[in-house]
């Protein structure tokens, strides 16, 4: 049943998962805003959605990787102490909330995808296959699960190639060999470093260059309600590869449509981050989809569409939907993440590149920077340099499950 509210006070708290990550800070900080009542759960002490001023309590949660079952307790328990009727999962537990629905209290809403489209969506080798047979236009993929197959395979391959894990997240998993023998020395190491089964060995993709596009959305029910554009500028890795740290919004009619054509035909429910390069003919390939929200959502909403707020309406079923005017050329940096573009670029030796990133930006918002609620960014810079330093000096550390 739909349902109508007068005013923001009428709207039912929320309990947002992953409070590390800025893409749950931008949830936290949208809905916050608005009045509405925000809970934050996470493993870590120092999650800066646990300090910014838009949030009600925090609850600590178990790993998610590590312990699922006992996650997804901690979270039922969060539900019922904090007497929040919303739940948004921020991150990559939102695979299990989508398993484990069914077992939720039951007053509890939540917007998120069927549990077969979601594994369609997520598997770099099985949404290719159904964006294809749906107008989508994708780059050519193709699986094997033995060395013959791999050697049989070899001559359709043509250099350089994009090899991926089924599974990943922030480029973890990717690998881009530019000659054969870089070819099955990547491949092997993906395969021995995650312990995959010769089932789930990796994609091999085409290679494709060119302007490098995200399209965020919100879907209800399988309908669509609203999708942005957004060019990356600049990225974590070299060659604009990995998760973006400085975008801007565009006009990219044909590729929301193409992205619409994609999401509806897995009749979706809730947001969707998809990750598309525009070639030298202009056409754009459909190269990753994340059934989640994406690190471009708090840009969303700085250019006149708020993610966060409408998948808050989409899980409780809001009668009405908000008029939103989306603006273009409206640019945003990840601060924390174009530290991280520094330390990456040190390592390479790509001086100039480091230079760019201390160019100023005129009329420039940030992911994760307020003037009127600072304390989530020190926490956050302090949450990330915990990371670093425990990972050996990594830059985009993997927790074991988080790659398959």
């Amino acid at each position: 049943m739909a349902l109508k509210l007068d005013n923001h006070n009428d709207y039912p708290p929320v309990f947002v998962t992953y409070g590390w990550c800025r893409t749950a800070y931008s949830v936290v900080r949208s809905l916050g805003q608005k009045g509405i009542e925000v809970h934050v759960g996470d493993t870590s002490s120092t999650a800066m959605s646990r300090y910014s001023r838009y949030c009600k309590s925090f609850s600590f949660l178990p790993d998610f990787f590590e312990k699922p079952q006992e996650y997804f307790e901690h979270i039922c328990a969060a539900l019922k102490k904090t007497g929040a009727k919303v739940l948004l999962p921020c991150f990559e537990d939102v695979e299990l909330i989508i398993k484990w629905k069914d077992k939720l209290p039951c007053d509890i809403k939540v917007a998120v995808p069927d549990y077969d489209m979601w594994t369609i969506a997520e598997d770099k080798l099985e949404y290719v296959d159904h964006v294809i047979k749906n107008g989508c236009p994708a780059p050519k993929t193709f699986c094997v699960s033995s060395k013959e197959e791999l050697e049989q395979a070899e001559p359709e391959i043509s250099f350089p190639v994009v090899i991926k894990t089924r599974i990943g997240n922030s480029a973890k998993g990717v690998r881009i060999a530019n000659n054969r023998e870089e070819f099955y020395k990547h491949f092997f190491d993906l395969v021995e470093t995650y312990k995959l089964d010769p089932q789930r060995w990796p994609t091999i993709q085409e290679f494709i260059t060119g302007e490098k596009i995200g399209v965020l959305g919100v879907y209800n029910k399988g309908k669509h309600l609203e999708s942005i554009a957004i060019h990356f500028k600049r990225s974590k890795g070299l060659d604009n590869f990995g998760t973006s740290s400085f975008r801007l919004t565009i006009e990219a009619p044909k590729v929301i449509q193409n992205a619409i054509k994609a999401m509806e035909s897995l009749n979706w429910h809730g947001v969707v981050d998809m990750d598309w390069i525009r070639d030298s003919q202009g056409v754009a390939h459909l190269i990753d989809i994340n059934g989640r929200l994406g690190g471009a959502s708090a840009l969303t909403i700085f250019a006149g569409m708020d993610l966060p707020y409408l998948w808050y309406l989409a899980a409780i079923d809001a009668k009405e939907m908000p008029n939103m005017t989306i603006r273009h050329n409206i640019k945003a940096r990840w601060i924390v993440g174009d530290c991280l573009v520094i330390l990456n670029r040190i390592k390479e030796k790509k001086w100039k590149e480091i230079l760019k990133v201390f160019v100023p930006e005129r009329h420039c918002y940030h992911d994760d920077f307020s003037l009127n609620d600072p304390l989530p960014f020190a926490f956050e810079a302090l949450d990330y340099m915990r990371k670093f330093i425990k990972s050996g000096g990594s830059t985009n550390p993997v927790t074991e499950g988080m790659i398959r």
